[in-house]
């Protein structure tokens, strides 16, 4: 049996081409207006809840449920700029402007982990109590189960689209479930008198949200900087030119990322003694177009001659 979030990503995605780009620009705003309007409903909730109660910890959770947004408005424009095409200052596209926008957003993450263990040693070293609210609870509790529905829906996405800016945009959404379930533990924790559940469960919960913080900030920054690709990739693409007639090996095949687009350069083997040079060009040609077609990508094929 499919989950929710599976069948909320099935009828957003649909049958669609998904390697397409505005296909992909368009799961990528779905995603981050979702996004956008569930933190919007969250915040205001929690704020109300918040001032009606006294609870400082849900209006602190508010606090971070509403910059969410902003992380989210960054996601968006992001998509939008990565998604235009070649241009003569940009041969192969904006696309790794994602990955500019994935490692804003791990900051982010970072800077909301450390904010939460200053947090913590704050309210431990002061003796702060937080005050039992049923209010609080309930609001706490609805705050998880969203929160982590919607991180599942971006997470999915992003897989989908293979899109770091989303998969960064998820996190954000798991973190603000964990600080809503310190919220819970801190307000449940009231009407038992153990004050100190709420710091104690914040040092833990800060540390996994640098952790993944600085997980998200390491994969974009290796693919700014321009990681190998993978070996399925690589064999893929081989298989791909191999599939050509007259292709009798691969070799000298490098893969640079960006994002969107990838550009291809290779070089095959062709019968040499009974091919005219015109016979290979056309299978060069031919390879290139299968490439371009199949992994959305610039290739350039250079034959040559299997007795080289």
């Amino acid at each position: 049996m499919r989950s929710l979030e599976q069948v909320l990503i099935k009828a957003v995605a649909g049958d669609r081409d998904i390697s397409c780009p505005q296909e992909r620009l368009r799961l990528g705003y779905i995603g981050g207006w979702v996004s956008i309007a569930g933190n919007a409903v969250l915040a205001s909730l929690k704020f109300v809840v918040g001032l009606a109660s006294g609870s400082v910890s849900l209006l602190a959770n508010a606090v971070h449920t509403a910059s969410d947004i902003l992380t989210s408005v960054v996601v968006l424009i992001g998509f939008k700029i990565s998604s235009k095409g070649p241009d003569r200052e940009h041969p192969y596209g904006h696309g790794r402007v994602e990955y500019l926008i994935g490692l804003t957003v791990a900051v982010a993450l970072i800077a909301v982990g450390i904010g939460f263990i200053y947090d913590a040693y704050r309210r431990l070293a002061s003796g702060i109590t937080m005050q039992p609210s049923l209010a609080a609870i309930i609001v706490a509790l609805g705050s998880i189960l969203a929160k982590e529905l919607m991180y599942r829906f971006a997470g999915g996405l992003s897989k989908l689209i293979d899109s770091e800016a989303l998969m960064a945009d998820a996190w954000h959404h798991r973190s603000d479930a964990f600080t809503s379930a310190l919220v819970l533990v801190a307000v449940c924790g009231g009407y038992f008198r153990i004050s100190w559940l709420d710091p104690v469960s914040a040092f833990l919960v800060a540390g996994f949200i640098i952790y993944t913080g600085a997980e998200i900030a390491y994969q974009a920054a290796n693919k700014l900087i321009g990681v190998s690709p993978s070996p399925d990739l690589l064999g893929d693409l081989e298989k791909e030119a191999l599939a050509v007639e007259g292709v009798l090996n691969v070799h000298d095949l490098e893969v640079h990322d960006y994002g969107i687009y990838k550009a291809v350069t290779l070089h095959i083997r062709v019968d040499g003694q009974s091919m005219s040079l015109f016979r290979a060009h056309q299978i060069a040609h031919l390879v290139q177009e299968r490439l371009e077609e199949n992994f959305n990508c610039k290739a350039i094929v250079h034959p040559d001659p299997l007795n080289d």
